[in-house]
């Protein structure tokens, strides 16, 4: 949780990384928050006269849509005329238990004048979100973007109707011809039911000059939250992508009071009905991103929209005794609202608590709030590194506390976001997408939902986070190195202009090692990708959607969707077309790079958005069969085999997101298992369902094997071997966590061994208890070696070589008749005997790129069987 505004310091949760009682104790942190207490907390008061003009609306509030609010003149706007706007109150909710409720607000119309014209406003109460029917799981968070008509209306339209659920034609009316008013609503419980009074007040005078009430409410209906509702949608009217009202075929029985903008000051909240806490603040620090390699420390700490006047820099401190020391100082980015840090030199060898500093103005001083953590030790001497691959996060059950509490207990060295860390649903309201200043503040609100959930986990481990489709608003991405959209979106480019997805690539990339490219690609859009080594082991963050090309005037015309191809009897060699691109020259001179730099590092991992082949038959729904998805990475056929040719140079290991699939397959180029292992993870909360069913579109035709598991060809003919899978049912079930979890929802574990050089993939569905064993997806856990990840088979041997003067050293085996490497290693002990793929003599580089130390062995012949050996002291 953030700091509430005050002089003091958050108490950590987490003390220690490897501690067992510090991974329970923020498990239970991360436990559901359950709304029944003893004692009801205190009143609430709102403090705008002390806020500076802003579009955040400080920490005890959500607005919806964010951009649609904002402090003014001491007190909040909404400054669109739309349907269903609301701000929601986070530190008190309606609990379960009996009491009572006090509620009052001052009104007025934004730019003066009478109330008296369009539009409404009021009080919403009772709002549950998509947890409402798991009453042990009820969440504030989860309750702050319900389904229209969730709660509970009591308020007032602009021709004067006071109402308590919906407007009625002979209800109590009020003249308002005045500038302000206060509404004052009371909860009284009456029996097992409640009476609710709505008394509305001359805002100057305090004069009482209307009141109506409603006897028997159900208490059913008054648990959940309360906010503030400028513009109901009343009688069925829901609120489209673009939050405009539509009305349902039947319209609604009495006045249609429209649209108008008003602003709310003095919101006041007590009674013993009341739970929460007011820890549930949200800011103004939201939460911290981190990495740590090669003794370069990056940290990022998100922020809200601030104003012009506020404080625009945040501090960096470290523990030193007693007292904490600033390190650092860094600015407010403008736009992505992030201060990010960069530290050369960092001590890695122990832990180091840090904290951020922010002085958040007010209208007479300042306050400051802290945002604590832990830099971890760099876990170069632990056995084994722990990876968690996290994706596809919908937020159909935001904030997500039974997947972040068992994360918490699997307790992984490295959070991996692999894409989509929301999606244009996320949080309701659809998506803006112009103009520019309210298209990012939109996209922020949606990206906090990602923060929300993991933060806790953030604040004391390293994580990465690389956008995918979803995370720039489009629902499938062919980037074309960042050019903008011209036609179609399978044509390629971004929808979005480079300065919005530059904010993307800021808020979620710009806490990793720097990027390998630093100049900007086309229309002056950011790069991000590069290498990271962690707790010796090397990763290579790729961009694979960035550089791709678009498929639409490329390929041959689909005749529908210039991505999917139907008939499968489809030649998928002609989209084998010339020049188009998966990763891109730039990156995959990175990757060549990358695949001989073993400095610090035992073993290699790629990351990225989405594994290099074509695995799902089924999008969509049970009968959305497809001969070939270009979205996919197994398409360019020939950029794909390039790059995993590159990439099995290093052995290395693939971990991704995007499929909704969950799936550990090899890859081929030429032959069966040529190439490396991919893990595409589960998503976290799945929306689009897609399914592995080979004998639908004829992918078992090589073997005649009509199963799911073993060797087949993926949909552009590339080897495939899958190792794991698991599909979802049709039809799924109704309740919506269990149905969560039935569409292979959850979480994905991977362990690389350091000294056994093996690589564990774990698969845990949504609602698994971590704790015990045999809870995994049916098929995992599976262990394969390093070397699996170029088991392309060997025609012949160089000698053995036997080491000394190093320990683990580094083997390049060069052709020389090429000059090509084929392939680097770090080897586990002090003998090797290299393989070859080819006939001929070799150069073998040992070195230990740590110590500056090397040796080279030229002319070594290749030879099938070979039985000498080579002693190789460096």
């Amino acid at each position: 949780m953030s700091m509430p505004a005050k002089k003091v310091s958050r108490r950590r949760f987490v003390t220690r990384s490897a501690s067992v009682s510090a991974v329970a104790t923020l498990a239970a942190k991360l436990a559901p928050l359950v709304r029944a207490q003893s004692a009801a907390p205190g009143a609430f008061r709102s403090r705008w006269d002390q806020a500076l003009d802003r579009v955040w609306l400080g920490a005890d509030y959500w607005a919806n849509p964010m951009q649609d609010w904002r402090v003014a003149g001491g007190r909040i706007e909404c400054v669109n005329a739309a349907a269903d706007r609301n701000v929601h109150l986070l530190t008190r909710q309606l609990g379960p238990q009996q009491g009572d409720l006090r509620m009052s607000v001052r009104v007025g119309r934004v730019g003066g004048g009478p109330l008296a014209g369009k539009g409404s406003f009021g009080f919403r109460l009772g709002i549950l979100g998509t947890l409402k029917d798991y009453p042990s799981l009820h969440d504030y968070r989860n309750n702050l973007w319900p389904a229209p008509g969730a709660g509970f209306n009591a308020g007032l339209t602009g021709d004067g109707s006071l109402f308590i659920g919906e407007p009625v034609a002979e209800g109590v009316k009020v003249s308002l011809n005045r500038e302000t008013v206060e509404l004052r609503l009371t909860v009284e419980p009456r029996g097992e039911s409640y009476a609710v009074t709505l008394t509305v007040l001359d805002g100057e005078s305090g004069a009482q000059l209307a009141q109506t009430s409603r006897a028997e409410i159900a208490a059913g209906q008054l648990i959940g939250n309360l906010a503030l509702v400028c513009n109901y949608a009343f009688g069925g009217v829901t609120v489209n992508a673009k939050g405009k009202a539509k009305a349902k075929a039947k319209a609604a029985e009495g006045p249609n009071p429209g649209l108008g903008q008003f602003w709310f000051d003095d919101w006041r909240v007590s009674g013993s009905k009341l739970a929460g806490s007011d820890d549930q603040s949200f800011g103004p620090i939201l939460w911290s991103q981190y990495t740590l390699s090669g003794g370069v420390l990056k940290l990022m700490a998100q922020m809200p929209p601030f104003g012009a006047k506020d404080n625009q820099t945040v501090r960096l401190q470290v523990r030193a005794g007693s007292a904490w020391k600033t390190i650092g100082e860094a600015a407010i980015h403008p736009q992505a609202r992030t201060a990010t840090f960069r530290v050369e030199r960092w001590e890695a060898t122990k832990d180091v608590s840090f904290r951020l500093a922010y002085a958040l103005k007010t209208a007479t001083g300042s306050e400051e709030s802290y945002w604590t953590g832990t830099i971890r030790r760099d876990p170069v001497d632990q056995p084994t590194l722990t990876v968690a691959d996290l994706s596809c996060n919908i937020h159909s059950i935001f904030p997500n506390t039974l997947a972040a509490r068992n994360l918490a207990r699997l307790n992984p060295d490295l959070l991996a976001f692999t894409g989509d860390q929301f999606y244009e649903s996320t949080g309701g309201y659809g998506v803006q997408r112009a103009p520019l200043e309210p298209a990012v503040i939109d996209y922020l609100r949606k990206w906090y939902f990602h923060g929300w959930t993991w933060r806790e986990l953030m604040r004391d481990r390293p994580s990465v986070c690389i956008p995918d489709d979803h995370d720039v608003y489009q629902g499938n991405l062919w980037g074309e190195g960042g050019d903008g959209r011209k036609t179609t979106q399978e044509a390629g480019g971004y929808d979005l202009p480079a300065e919005w997805v530059n904010v993307v690539h800021r808020t979620q990339t710009s806490h990793h090692p720097d990027p390998y490219e630093t100049q900007p690609g086309k229309r002056g859009t950011t790069h991000y990708y590069g290498p990271l080594t962690y707790g010796r082991v090397s990763f290579a963050i790729l961009a694979d959607r960035q550089y791709k090309s678009g498929p639409e005037g490329k390929i041959p015309p689909t005749g529908g969707r210039g991505d999917h191809i139907t008939n499968l009897d489809y030649d998928i060699k002609l989209s084998d077309v010339p020049g188009a691109e998966l990763l891109g020259p730039k990156q995959e001179q990175f990757l060549r790079e990358w695949v001989r730099d073993w400095r610090g590092a035992d073993m290699k991992a790629v990351i990225s958005q989405t594994i290099f082949t074509a695995m799902a038959t089924t999008h969509g729904n049970p009968d959305g069969v497809l001969r070939a998805d270009h979205d996919t990475n197994a398409w360019p056929q020939t950029a794909r085999n390039r790059a995993l040719e590159i990439i099995r140079k290093a052995f290395a290991f693939h971990l991704a997101g995007d499929q909704h699939l969950p799936a550990l397959v090899h890859y081929g180029i030429k032959s069966h298992r040529d190439c490396g292992v991919a893990f595409a993870g589960p998503a976290v909360n799945v929306g689009y369902p897609r399914w592995w069913e080979p004998a639908k579109t004829r992918r078992n035709r090589k073997t005649g094997n009509a199963k799911l598991l073993g060797d087949f060809e993926d949909h552009f003919d590339h080897p495939l071997t899958v190792l794991a899978v698991k599909n979802m049912p049709n039809p799924l079930p109704r309740p919506i966590l269990e149905q969560v979890h039935a569409k292979t929802s959850g979480l994905g574990l991977i362990r690389f061994n350091k000294d056994k050089r093996t690589i564990t993939v774990e698969c845990w569905p949504y609602l698994a208890d971590v704790t015990k064993r045999g809870t995994q997806m049916e098929g995992w856990p599976v262990t394969v070696s390093q070397l699996d990840n170029y088991a392309r088979k060997a025609v012949a041997h160089l000698p053995e070589l036997k080491f000394s003067g190093m320990k683990n050293p580094v083997i390049e085996v060069i052709n020389e008749a090429t000059g090509e490497l084929e392939y680097a290693l770090r080897v586990a002990g002090q003998k090797f005997q290299p393989h070859v793929f080819a006939a001929g003599k070799y150069t073998v580089r040992v070195s230990d790129p740590d110590a500056g130390k090397a040796k080279e062995l030229k002319g070594l012949e290749a030879v099938a069987g070979n039985k000498s050996a080579l002693e190789v002291k460096v």
